[in-house]
């Protein structure tokens, strides 16, 4: 990874939760940034995406409304409200602006029975598709008017470039990553998601003992830092995974997990 590489941070953020509505039923929430390579404040700026999302979508679940009911409007609103508080950190620090925070942001909200999905900049959304063994993108990475270019969170026509849909069924799984994972997960000639891929990482994540999910995380790294993943892309590199599908594994994790033989097919 190219930050490694030059001792600096880390520009990628995420946060997952499990959160309750005001009616007690559970919401999976995962929002994912990436800091733009070329803001002073990269780091903060997909941090502080992150965090807002989840804050506006806990705000928005304790008035008593439901996943089902958020809106694109509502969405749009909370994009001007996080450039709002952007500008007042950009302000609070002499010489920088709004775009120094620069991130991307890419979230899924699922309920029992419905999810919503939105997306301004790179990276992607996958969820199964209407076949076994077979996935789909919800939207496809955002590129900007150069190559290499994506759009922000912080871009002023933000609001024009936001991607948003509502799904009105039960959503079983769900993955969500940067950019830095798009190169293997996602086939650019046929604009679709890599399916062995994620039929490799879910088929792993749905036999792994509830109290040995630490162990499939560290296999997961391990994967993501190996030289057969780090010859696609030197990125930082975000991938977050969800199922309420488990089955009882015959070849439980062990320290071996990350072998060659288990890896993913990229």
């Amino acid at each position: 990874m190219s930050h490694s590489a030059t001792n600096s941070s880390c520009q990628d953020n995420c946060i997952c939760e499990v959160i309750e509505d005001s009616a007690g039923s559970k919401v999976m929430a995962v929002v994912a940034s990436d800091g733009a390579g070329s803001a002073k404040h990269a780091e903060a700026g997909s941090a502080l995406t992150c965090s807002f999302f989840i804050e506006q979508l806990k705000a928005h679940l304790a008035s008593g409304a439901t996943v089902r009911e958020l809106t694109r409007n509502h969405v749009k609103s909370w994009i001007s409200k996080l450039q709002d508080e952007l500008t007042l950190r950009a302000e609070s620090e002499d010489g920088h602006s709004v775009r120094d925070f620069a991130a991307t942001s890419l979230a899924a909200f699922v309920d029992e029975d419905s999810a919503v999905f939105f997306q301004i900049g790179d990276g992607a959304i996958v969820i199964p598709g209407d076949d076994p063994e077979t996935y789909g993108w919800i939207f496809w990475p955002q590129q900007g008017q150069y190559a290499n270019e994506t759009n922000f969170v912080t871009d002023q026509n933000a609001q024009d470039k936001l991607e948003f849909t509502v799904i009105n069924h039960r959503v079983d799984e769900v993955a969500v990553f940067t950019d830095g994972v798009q190169s293997f997960a996602l086939h650019y000639q046929s604009r679709q998601a890599h399916s062995p891929f994620f039929v490799s990482v879910f088929s792993w994540l749905r036999s792994a003992p509830c109290d040995r999910l630490d162990e499939f995380r560290n296999a997961l790294i391990s994967f993501l830092k190996s030289e057969k993943v780090n010859e696609r892309t030197d990125d930082d590199k975000t991938l977050a995974l969800a199922t309420r599908v488990q089955l009882t594994s015959s070849d439980p994790l062990d320290s071996n997990n990350a072998s060659e033989d288990r890896l993913p097919h990229l």
